[in-house]
C-alpha cells in the first residue's frame, strides 16, 4: 500500500498523488482509458501557493488594517468578519465554476475519486468497483474543507472577541485550519458543500479512478524496489 496525499478530478480525468508522483487516468471519447504520469507533485505546490494567496492575504489585511481600526472604534466589530465573507465568496465561486464547467461527469468523477480514496485507505489495497460503492463520496479530506476550516476559525475568533474581548492572533487563525481541516467541526461546512461538488458515480467513473490509483501504486512499488536494489548494490 502507498501513502496517498491527495486527488484531483475533471470531466474526463482523475488523478491521484503521493508526495513525489502523480498518475492521471484519462477517458477518451471512444471510451479508451490512458495513463499519464508526472514526476513530482505539482498539484500540492499549487495548493500551498493558493492557501497563502487566497487565505493569507485577507488575514494580513485584517491584522494590520481592520483590527487596529476596530480597536480604535473607527469601524464596527462586524468588519472582523471581512475575511469570512471573502472565503464564502471564494468557496461559492469554486462550486459554481465546478458545476458549470465540469458538468455532471466531473461531479461523478469527483465522487468516484473520494470513494476510491476512502476504500483504498480502509482496505489497504486496490478496491474493486463493488467494494468502492460501499464508501461515501463525502470526504473529510476534500479541498473544500480548507475553505470550511478557515470560515469556522474566523467565526470562532469573532465569538471569542465579542464574548471575551480577546483577539486571537491571525497567525493562529491561519495555522489551525491548515492542520485541522480534516476534523469536525472545521470540516463540517466542507462536507455539506460536497453534496454540491460531487455526485454519486457510475461504474465507469469508479473504473477511471481505480485505473489512476492502480497505475500510481505500480509506479511507486517499482520505484521503491529499484531504490532498494540500488541501496543494496551501494552497500556491497
Amino acid at each position: 500500500m502507498i501513502k496517498l496525499s491527495n486527488g484531483k478530478s475533471d470531466k474526463d480525468r482523475i488523478s491521484f498523488y503521493t508526495s513525489d508522483n502523480c498518475a492521471t487516468a484519462i477517458r477518451h471519447p471512444n471510451g479508451e482509458i490512458t495513463i499519464e504520469f508526472e514526476k513530482e507533485n505539482v498539484y500540492a505546490r499549487e495548493v500551498i501557493r493558493a492557501i497563502f494567496r487566497i487565505f493569507g492575504i485577507p488575514l494580513i489585511i485584517k491584522a494590520f488594517v481592520i483590527l487596529p481600526l476596530i480597536e480604535s472604534n473607527k469601524i464596527g466589530i462586524v468588519w472582523y468578519l471581512i475575511p469570512t465573507f471573502l472565503y464564502v465568496i471564494y468557496a461559492n465561486r469554486e462550486i459554481i465554476n465546478l458545476r458549470k464547467s465540469g458538468g455532471i461527469e466531473c461531479l461523478r468523477n469527483h465522487g468516484a475519486e473520494h470513494k476510491v480514496y476512502a476504500a483504498y485507505n480502509s482496505l489497504k489495497r486496490i478496491p474493486t468497483v463493488e467494494e468502492t460503492k460501499r464508501f461515501s463520496r463525502i470526504s473529510r479530506l476534500c479541498g473544500v474543507t480548507i475553505y470550511s476550516a478557515f470560515i469556522t476559525t474566523q467565526l470562532i475568533g469573532f465569538i471569542v472577541y465579542v464574548q471575551k474581548g480577546f483577539i486571537i492572533p491571525e497567525i493562529i487563525l491561519f495555522i489551525i485550519p491548515i492542520f485541522c481541516h480534516p476534523f469536525f467541526p472545521f470540516n463540517f461546512l466542507g462536507k455539506i458543500a460536497q453534496f454540491f461538488t460531487t455526485s454519486e458515480p457510475e461504474k465507469s467513473n469508479i473504473e477511471l479512478a481505480i485505473a489512476a490509483l492502480s497505475a500510481l501504486e505500480r509506479k511507486e512499488i517499482l520505484l521503491n524496489s529499484l531504490t532498494d536494489i540500488i541501496r543494496e548494490i551501494l552497500k556491497n
